[in-house]
């Protein structure tokens, strides 16, 4: 079973070059799914091999229970045919010190369930992203987790596909990070944000401005992969949206405090809590309550200048 994993994996990202390297445009949904697919089988190709013999690779199955090895000890095995998902893989392989940049695999396929479902432009260009992303993880993962050669494993039309839109890629990426680096758009946060920025109708990193060293206020944002085209303001909000996106989901999550909201004064979700200053509007707003002289909780700033209890007390006044 083991090495039939692996066989799958290759198969799968060779499978995938072909289909991105096709000049059918239909395929490039599939290239994205062979890819990405490839990339997981690769990872869990390496629990397989680490799991112990006799325990039906119990670090690949989801499902794991004890049997009893009949000298009144226990061994933990594998049970069905459902393997882990991408949380599991990532908490298996951490625990067992298999080493994988997971912040580029969650990447590759949260970019796949965008395209398959979200973008409603797919071209060769826009796709450059995902197989440059997953050049990195596939190039990585062979010769240090598996010691094995890329090229030799790959076959050298698969390998030099690869390495020549990683490239070409690079390239342009570090063309865009220094035309976005032009321009003074006064918050840090907001100059990381729009350095990260996919864009949103086809998922290309490949996010530049049209004017170099133009005021931030008539900067132009144009896609290289599809051509599409955004103001400052709309680009700065989406770019600050998902630029948090994983840091405020998880304050939500464990009861903490985001790190942006909603700013009172524009209603852009750009209100930058450490810098205390929209990102957009730069607009700032009262922390501290005019009446109680208490902090105001981030989920009530309103730009006031009080707290709910206190705002609620004075309309009781009234």
């Amino acid at each position: 079973m083991k090495m039939s994993i692996y066989k799958n994996a290759i198969d799968s990202i060779i499978l995938g070059i072909e289909d991105f390297n096709a000049a059918d445009p239909r395929r490039l949904i599939s290239a994205t799914r062979n890819l990405v697919a490839g990339v997981l089988l690769l990872i869990k190709y390496k629990l397989a091999v680490l799991s112990p013999p006799g325990t039906d690779e119990v670090l690949l199955k989801e499902r794991v229970l004890p049997e009893a090895d009949g000298m009144g000890g226990i061994t933990w095995k594998g049970k069905g045919h459902k393997t882990v998902d991408v949380r599991n893989m990532e908490e298996r392989c951490v625990a067992l010190g298999v080493v994988v940049d997971w912040n580029l695999v969650r990447k590759i396929v949260a970019h796949r369930n965008d395209i398959e479902h979200y973008f409603p432009s797919l071209t060769q260009s826009a796709l450059r992203t995902l197989v440059a992303d997953s050049f990195i993880i596939i190039r990585d993962f062979l010769r240090t987790q598996l010691n094995l050669d890329p090229l030799t494993e790959l076959g050298s039309a698969t390998w030099t596909t690869l390495t020549s839109v990683a490239e070409v890629y690079d390239k342009e990426k570090k063309e865009c990070l220094a035309n976005i680096e032009s321009i003074d758009w006064t918050f840090d946060p907001l100059q990381c944000a729009l350095s990260e920025w996919q864009c949103p109708n086809c998922g290309s990193g490949l996010m530049d401005v049209k004017i170099t060293g133009a005021d931030k206020w008539d900067a132009q944002f144009k896609c290289r992969a599809c051509a599409a085209e955004f103001g400052f303001e709309e680009a700065g909000e989406q770019a600050v949206v998902d630029f948090f996106a994983s840091e405020n989901h998880l304050a939500v999550k464990d009861g903490g405090e985001e790190a942006t909201i909603t700013c009172p004064n524009c209603s852009r979700d750009t209100y930058d809590l450490e810098e205390d200053v929209c990102l957009i509007c730069e607009e700032s707003v009262e922390r501290e309550c005019q009446r109680c002289n208490c902090p105001i909780p981030a989920s009530e700033l309103d730009g006031s200048g009080y707290c709910s209890w206190c705002s609620h007390m004075m309309s009781k006044d009234d």
